[in-house]
């Protein structure tokens, strides 16, 4: 028997290929007793390994092939600190020096005579210096390089001294390159420890790796309970010893022998000619130095026949294919072989059987029970009384300023905070609570709650939401069942600067390490894992286009049908998509090798909100890594993490910037948008009816509309309603509360007592929390226990849902018995009948809520974005110029249907009354302006474009332009830019933008004393700026025009009968994917405009043949987004032209 002690999984960033239970299936089919887990860098499969391993009765053996270096904190690694000694010391040529390099690093024998011909050139030249007299005309008679290299050479310099510098130079400076080691934690101190070593790696040792070092490891004590071995032909003992330096591969061994647990050297059953000659190094060394040995295959994939599949995925990770030369290739032996298999490579006894004594010596588990947090409260008081003062005088300060019924409201305080405290839930509340304060405090847009919090009380009065739950009719039940009680999760909306902000002061009061964002880890799905395996087999990007396209983009779709957990078999592309069973048929090496590598780890990243605090250092319970932007990430995921530690969610919203930036445009930042009037008329008339919706939260998209348009709201209500039916699912209750909402249809109950719960929605069942309510009324359920059913109802369980809605209705008598024979606590329901509710119509409710109670919502999140919703229409309906400058200046960059949304947003100001200008290099600011109407003044104002929206200019730029302005003359400008530096690009982008326009509004002729003035040459361009060149600059720099209007700018959308005279620039064919036909897709120039043409396969088939690029048509169709359908087709031309002619007159028309 052998226990594998070197093993990667999908974790181990490029070359690991298996799960970790396809890991554990192999050692348990081989015998193995223990398996390690050694990934790259990382700990992040560790608790998933653990759970496995225990689930096959295999003793687990975290670890990590970590990375060593001499001095983590050196910020140069090998290659960059070689390559500034070497190459200027012995002027070696870049090129030359990495085939050095890989040459010594697979062969180090080739040595000496690889730096001999290396350092031919450098030693020529000094050996022509010690003879030449010091003159350069003497130096130059011998011809500098050429000196045969047997030339006797004089007193002075000897070759092969210089050689030997290099030599002693090259390996002193291989010490700082990075290297391998294996650690294996023995214990749980071992655990922690290695979590610490790792985690410092990735974020005071990163450099190319997460590196640690051997002297931070032993100062700090971190390898007392951590076993290690010297790893694979990568390690620090392996260059060292092929390059026969044995020496220094003694004092490594010491080294580690005083830094760890202990220490074994590894050999590694492979083939590999270098492995090998170390393997026998190692029993050299071994024997030297009294060190144990174990043997290894350095396992990257479970199975021998995995190996194709493995060489596909290192070819994809390196974006390479499998037929370059120029990538990594591994021999095939780095699957988990058998003890047979191993005894075939290396028949050593000892190095076996210590696989099994350090098995011996592990015990490690993950932790039991979740780290909570801990609010830093005031002296003398625990964080229950803390939370209770903070309630009760939070509640005192809202009757001051609000009417309310101060007994009803004191009654659900003192029941909340009863449930509250004794579940230890004070610190959470508190901490929530301070961070959310010390935002709006700070001037941090916060959103008015999300999800169930909102329903409680507690959490009204402390500031953490701001509706009122009692007004709203809200259930804290929904939030926090005291039958069932789970850790709270209160969700929280920040503006995004206000998100990163929130993150740094919980970092500041808590400590670095006890705070980090959560991390997340993409993989190999649907279309992705398709175009990486085609790209790595060699398949044209053409065919990797088609065929991932054929992959339905359905959210969770798999290649091909599976198992679910609840047992049910789930189609996938294969079953579902014709052209994706074409593609899998016709390509059946590619289909198999992505169903392979399908679900397979691909990359880190960070979760959207997620962060986690910890009482103590988070490396006591998890890795930690750095993100892109390098904020500290946990190396574990969601799952696990909510095991181990308390999850926060500090969630960005960029409507909460929209609302911030609207109101720094009309100078109400003092404004708290709590207090206004969530049914003025204006909001609803205005806003709401008028579909104004652009930049109002919820409601931009078209199915929004269309329910609006239906509905026409008159209350916050009513968008809270409207928010909780928008979704596919519930689509079809829409007419039916449409109609009673209108009048037109009946408004009915199932029964009378259900009119309270039912009332404001007309009888539909539209919330969550009223199905909590009906089962409190009709089936005697508590709070509770009415939670319990509204959860296996959202869930969609229905083995728990058709049990909790028969106790509704029929009681629980019966359970009651078996509960009270085993010694446990009745649920004591009377049921529905019992109380006198007719059988069929609880039936018929059963049946309703089995059809649609998964579609029902959550009340207290539609009210909280009602709310919030509300909010942006006001600021719309009072401020418009303000709110439609702050939303061009959050949405610049980004894109509807490939279009920027601020075209969109362009033709909307201009139906408002709101003109846009074009930006001014004088006047304009970073973001879009607002300039209101003066008395007088048409329409609502005017929008200045930001200069920063502009292509290739930033707000820095602004800047440096803002403290050298006003610019009376373009050449002040010009002088102005010797301290500004603005280079050619921006400088010319700002003069094609009309920035300049001001002081001259022919842009051509800027451009060219531009270039004059650069010393570049001008004549090419024309004096004179025509309308079409304005169009194409503006287009080019603004994403649309904005001083002038094409006439393809001012069609509406869906026009028919449109007419455009112009010259073919492009023209292909494509295959529609629907039909199968060919269509074509074209452009022509017009004299304003670059119009995209669709032209369908009736039309195409006839004119395919006569589409010759430059020549004049007539085309006639319809508007549709950004493309003309084409209805009719003419030439404007001779067709007796030939192709030639035709590109001839257009040349001279466009000159």
């Amino acid at each position: 028997m052998i226990n594998h002690l070197h093993v990667h999984c999908e974790y181990s960033e490029l070359d690991g290929l298996s799960t970790v239970k396809d890991l554990v299936k192999r050692a348990k089919e081989i015998g193995s007793s223990a398996l390690a887990i050694t990934d790259h860098g990382v700990c992040g499969a560790i608790p998933d390994f653990i759970t496995a391993c225990k689930e096959e009765g295999i003793k687990p053996i975290p670890g990590c092939e970590a990375y060593m270096t001499k001095n983590r904190h050196l910020k140069s690694d090998f290659h960059k600190a070689s390559k500034a000694i070497f190459l200027e010391k012995y002027g070696i040529k870049d090129k030359a020096w990495k085939a050095f390099r890989k040459a010594v690093r697979n062969n180090p024998d080739n040595f000496m005579l690889e730096a001999r011909e290396l350092l031919k050139d450098y030693i020529m030249r000094e050996d022509l210096k010690s003879m030449a007299s010091g003159s350069e005309e003497e130096l130059d008679l011998f011809g500098f390089g050429m000196m045969e290299e047997e030339k006797p050479l004089v007193v002075g310099f000897s070759p092969d001294d210089a050689l030997e510098d290099f030599r002693k130079e090259f390996y002193e400076l291989i010490k700082h390159d990075n290297f391998h080691i294996v650690l294996m934690a023995t214990n749980q101190q071992g655990l922690e420890d290695l979590y610490e070593i790792i985690s410092d790696a990735h974020i005071s040792g990163f450099y190319s790796n997460p590196r640690t070092d051997l002297a931070f490891i032993r100062d700090r004590g971190l390898g007392k309970h951590i076993i290690a071995t010297s790893a694979c032909l990568g390690s620090y003992l392996a260059r060292f010893a092929l390059a026969g330096d044995l020496a220094e591969c003694r004092s490594f061994i010491q080294e580690c022998k005083d830094t760890f647990h202990s220490f074994y050297l590894e050999k590694q059953a492979t083939r590999i000619p270098e492995q090998i000659r170390l393997n026998e190094i190692i029993d050299q060394l071994a024997l030297e130095t009294n060190t144990p040995k174990i043997v290894t295959t350095d396992v990257h994939y479970a199975n021998k026949d995995d190996r194709d599949i493995h060489d596909i995925l290192v070819a994809s990770s390196m974006n390479k294919c499998i037929h370059d030369n120029d990538r990594l290739i591994y021999a095939h032996e780095f699957w988990m072989k058998s003890e047979d298999e191993i005894r075939e490579i290396i028949n050593d006894d000892e190095a076996i059987e210590n696989t099994l004594r350090i098995a011996e010596l592990v015990d490690v588990d993950l932790p039991k029970d979740p780290l909570f947090p801990k609010y830093i409260v005031d002296e003398n008081d625990t964080a229950e009384e803390q939370l209770e003062k903070l309630a009760w005088n939070r509640l005192f300060t809202y009757t001051l300023k609000t009417p309310i019924d101060l007994e009803q409201y004191s009654q659900q305080l003192q029941y909340e905070l009863s449930v509250i405290n004794p579940l230890g839930f004070a610190d959470y509340f508190l901490i929530v609570s301070d961070y959310i304060n010390w935002a709006k405090e700070n001037g941090f847009e916060v959103g008015p709650g999300r999800g169930s919090a909102a329903g409680s009380l507690v959490a009204f009065v402390i500031g953490i939401t701001t509706i009122d739950p009692i007004k709203w009719d809200l259930m804290f039940e929904r939030f926090l069942n005291p039958e069932r009680a789970g850790y709270p999760d209160i969700d929280v909306d920040f503006s995004y600067e206000g998100a990163r902000a929130v993150q740094e002061y919980m970092k500041q009061k808590y400590g670095d390490l006890n705070v980090a964002q959560i991390g997340t880890y993409g993989t190999l799905a649907g279309r992705s894992v398709i175009r990486a395996v085609g790209k790595a087999l060699g398949y044209s990007a053409q065919d990797q286009d088609r065929f991932a396209k054929s992959i339905p983009e359905t959210p969770g779709i798999t290649l091909d049908k599976y198992i679910n957990k609840n047992g049910k078999e789930v189609d996938g592309a294969y079953q579902i998509s014709p052209e994706t069973r074409m593609y899998a048929d016709r390509y059946p090496e590619w289909w198999q090798a992505a169903k392979a590598l399908e679900g397979h780890v691909r990359s880190a990243g960070v979760h959207a909100g997620g962060i986690v605090l910890s009482p103590k250092p988070l490396t006591n319970t998890v890795p930690l890594r750095l993100d892109k932007e390098g904020l500290t990430t946990t190396q574990y995921d969601m799952e696990w993490i909510e095991k181990f530690l308390v999850k926060f969610d500090i969630l960005k919203l960029s409507t909460l910037d929209l609302i911030k930036k609207t109101k720094q445009n009309a100078g109400i930042m003092d404004l708290d948008l709590n207090t206004i009037d969530f049914n003025d008329p204006k909001i609803y008339e205005e806003i709401y009816n008028k579909l104004n919706l652009s930049g109002i939260f919820q409601c931009e998209s078209d199915l929004f509309r269309g329910i609006i348009k239906d509905m026409e709201p008159s209350n916050v209500e009513d968008i809270s309603v409207i928010v909780a039916l928008g979704r596919p699912g519930p689509l079809d209750l829409i007419p039916s509360y449409i109609r009673r909402k209108k009048g037109q249809e009946r408004v009915t109950y199932p029964f009378d007592s259900l009119e309270p719960v039912l009332g404001k929605t007309y009888g539909i069942w539209v919330y969550q929390e009223q199905i909590m309510k009906a089962s409190m009324i009709l089936g005697g359920f508590t709070t509770g226990q009415s939670d319990i059913l509204r959860k296996a109802i959202s869930k969609k369980n229905h083995a728990l849902m058709e049990e909790w809605i028969n106790y509704m209705i029929y009681g629980s008598a019966e359970k009651d018995a078996e509960l009270i024979a085993k010694g446990k606590e009745p649920l004591n329901i009377p049921g529905a009948i019992s109380l006198g509710y007719d059988e069929a119509t609880l039936l018929k409710i059963k049946e309703d809520w089995i059809k649609f109670g998964d579609y029902c919502f959550n009340y207290a999140h539609s009210a909280c974005y009602a709310v919030l919703s509300v909010m942006t229409a006001y600021l719309k309906a009072y401020y418009p110029t303000e709110f439609m400058a702050a939303l061009m200046t959050i949405s610049e960059g980004k894109l509807k249907d490939g279009v920027p949304r601020n075209v969109a947003y362009m033709k909307e100001c201009e139906e408002m009354g709101i003109s846009i200008l074009p930006p001014d290099i004088n006047y304009s600011n970073d973001s879009w302006t607002p300039i209101n109407a003066q008395e007088g003044e048409e329409g609502l104002g005017k929008i200045l474009y930001g200069l920063a929206s502009i292509a290739g200019v930033s707000s820095k730029d602004l800047d440096v332009i803002t403290e050298c302005r006003p610019f009376k003359e373009f050449d002040d400008f010009l002088l102005a830019n010797r301290t500004m530096k603005l280079n050619k690009t921006k400088t010319s982008n700002l003069i094609k933008s009309g920035s300049f326009d001001t002081i001259s509004d022919n842009r051509n002729l800027l451009l060219r004393r531009y270039f004059e003035y650069r010393g570049e040459e001008f004549e090419h361009m024309p004096s004179k700026t025509t309308k079409k060149d304005i169009i194409a600059y503006e287009r080019e720099m603004l994403g649309t025009n904005v001083s002038i209007r094409s006439r393809w700018d001012s069609i509406e959308d869906g026009r028919e009968n449109i007419t455009f005279t112009g010259y073919i620039i492009e023209s292909k064919p494509f295959t529609a994917k629907s039909s199968g036909k060919v269509t074509g897709k074209a452009k022509i120039e017009t004299a304003e405009d670059e119009l995209s043409l669709v032209i369908f396969n009736k039309i195409w088939s006839k004119n395919a043949d006569d589409f010759i690029i430059g020549r004049k048509i007539k085309v006639v169709g319809k508007r549709s987004g950004s493309d003309l359908i084409v209805d009719k087709i003419t030439y404007m031309d001779h067709a007796e032209q030939s192709e030639e002619e035709i590109m001839n007159q257009f040349q001279v028309e466009f000159s």
